[in-house]
């Protein structure tokens, strides 16, 4: 007959961080590639502020996926 379909558990520390890098990493690229637009209807500071913030942003994000994952490992053990 056939194998049975077992249900394998996801590990959501690998699904945050692709989650994470999928979303920060498409508004840093749209930044870059839409650049002339952003300079003709704001300001080069506005681009700048807006890339700023996306990196600080991804960091926190990430420390904090982090932070999640190893205060969730030593409330387990």
């Amino acid at each position: 007959m056939g194998k049975t379909n077992q249900v394998k558990p996801v590990d959501t520390k690998k699904v945050l961080y692709m989650l994470g890098i999928f979303i920060f990493s498409g508004l840093l690229l749209s930044s870059f590639l839409d650049a002339n637009h952003y300079l003709e209807e704001y300001s080069l500071y506005t681009l700048w502020e807006f890339r700023i913030f996306t990196v600080c942003s991804a960091v926190l994000y990430f420390i904090l996926v982090h932070y999640y994952h190893r205060r969730k490992k030593t409330i387990i053990n």
